[in-house]
This record gives structure tokens, sequence and C-alpha cells, in this order.
């Protein structure tokens, strides 16, 4: 069975406030709480874009995600210099897939009233992956539905998709604007009292040689410190219940038996996995947060295949 709320070593708890200012359905002190209670348990998650880390925010629950979704995309590449038609595009397209988790609010926690949701919030990301020619910023929006569930517009695949794959006007435009760098993976929360499952859809944007410095500020970690931070977020994400890990001697080799779903080998600078499709990942230890992402999506996406076995 998937994991439950006893899994993620958070126990639920209400909050109380009220509406917040731009009329979504998300009570200030929920929002607080949302966003400070769980950014705080790895150096990544406390980092800014630029040093590595990724921009969390809750989205509301109403007609007011897209334009909840468009400032947030400013306020993340804030005291970044990027091309204006990059902001632009970026920004439309974070809108759009904002405006597709209204169609997805099944799995929402609340305490005592409807106004106070306390997990399972839709969310939007943001965070840089690759260097120099390769370095490219990642949007996200997650929602608590781990299945597509937008009339009229089947959904992409794991993969990158086509601008034809897809019909409805809100998803050609991300396939088109992305050029095709865009999709969905399976995920889990970021925020709330609980890490809920759910899906992630997704888009990136290579960041142009000539913008020039985009991250600063802190240091690439040893091998050792990044699986350690590592651990700590694939723990703040619910996975930590179980999560057990072996260090061999002499600090090369690591294992982390994430579940009974999946374990995770860490060799020097390096991670692997099992895929869902039954092969191996691996990956360089840097862009933990990617990498996080990834060793995650992995994990919900085998624990779905177990249950349905």
């Amino acid at each position: 069975m998937l994991p439950s709320p006893a899994d993620s070593g958070s126990d639920r708890h209400g909050a109380s406030g009220q509406p917040s200012g731009d009329g979504g359905l998300l009570a200030a002190p929920v929002a607080e709480a949302l966003m400070t209670n769980d950014l705080q348990t790895s150096g990544l998650a406390e980092a800014g874009v630029r040093a590595g880390g990724c921009f969390a925010r809750p989205l509301p629950l109403d007609r007011t995600c897209a334009s909840a979704a468009r400032r947030f995309y400013r306020e993340a590449l804030a005291g970044i210099s990027l091309p204006t038609d990059l902001v632009h595009d970026g920004i439309t397209m974070a809108s759009e897939l904002a405006a597709n988790t209204l169609h997805a609010q099944g799995n929402i926690e609340f305490t005592g009233s409807r106004q106070r949701p306390v997990s399972g919030m839709p969310e939007f990301w943001l965070y840089l992956r690759g260097r120099g020619a390769a370095c490219e910023l990642v949007c996200k929006v997650f929602d608590s539905d781990p299945y597509w569930n937008v009339p009229g517009q089947p959904g992409p695949g794991p993969d990158p998709a086509s601008a034809d794959a897809v019909s409805g006007r809100g998803l050609q435009v991300v396939a088109q604007l992305s050029g095709g760098r865009w999709g969905k993976h399976a995920s889990r929360g970021r925020l709330g009292s609980w890490k809920v499952p759910g899906k992630a859809v997704w888009f990136a944007q290579r960041v142009p040689p000539a913008a020039g410095p985009v991250r600063s500020g802190r240091p690439e970690p040893t091998s050792g410190e990044a699986v350690d931070e590592l651990e700590s977020m694939l723990a703040n994400r619910g996975l930590g219940g179980r999560l057990v890990r072996i260090d061999e001697p002499g600090g090369f080799i690591s294992v982390l038996s994430v579940s009974r779903y999946l374990t995770v080998w860490r060799h020097n600078g390096t991670v692997s996995w099992k895929t869902p499709e039954g092969g191996y990942r691996r990956v360089p230890l840097c862009d933990l947060v990617d990498v996080a992402d990834q060793i995650i999506s992995a994990h919900e996406e085998l624990a779905r295949a177990t249950v349905g076995r």
C-alpha cells in the first residue's frame, strides 16, 4: 500500500486564520506554516534558487491560482537577470499549469473548516538544474491527485511531450513555449502537515549562457555531505519513517533503503536506483533538488505498481 500519513513522521494538525488577501481559500497562518515548517530540514530547503534550492509555495484553491503562480514565478527569480522573453514565457506556462490544479482537489486535508487546509494544497516549485550551457529553470506544479484529470486534455507522458501530443489550448501553450521540454511524473508534496502523494506537471527552460552567472553563493558539497542532504530531503518529503542508511567503511559507498519499494546506492559522487521500468538509473550527486525528485518519483511509481499487482 502507499505510505500513509503515519509513515510521514508528522502528525496532522489544524490552524486558524483569515483568508489570504489574494482571494484564495488559504488562511494566512496556514500558508505561513506550509511555507516554513517544512522548508527548514535541509540546507538546500533554506537556500534560494541561485544557491541550488527549491522555491516552494502553496497555490490557492480557486481561480486566483493562475495569478498566484505568475507572482511566485517572478518572486522566485528576483535578483536573477534573465531575458525578458524567457521570463514572459515562463510566467505564461506557470499560469497554465496552475489552472489545471482546479481539476485535482480531491485529496486535500481540512481540519474543522474547509477554509483551513493543512495538507494536499497544490504547490508551485521552481529550481535550477545543470551548469553552464546545460543550465535550465525547472518549474513544477504539484497536486495531490495522482491521476491526470483534465477534461479534454490527455496527459503528457513521463518524458517530454511534442507540441501535438495534447489537445486543449492550455497545455498546447506549455508544449509550444517549452519546445517540448515538459511532462508529468509521480511525486509527493513539499508542504503541509504530511506530505501527500500526487503528481507534478513540469516544464523546463534553457538559460542562455549570455544571461551571465545564475548560480552563486553555495559551494558544491562533498559526496558525503551530498548524501547527508539527500537523506534529509527524502525524509522531509515523508519517506523518513522507513528510511535506513548504511555507510561502508571509508565513506565511498552508502546504501539508502528508502522503503520496501526502493533502495538507492551511492558510490562516490553518483547515486543509482532501480526504475519502475526495471532498469537502473545512475546520476551524479549534484542538483540535489532534482535528484531527490527523481528518486521520489521512482518510489511512488514502484509503490503504485506493487499495489496494483
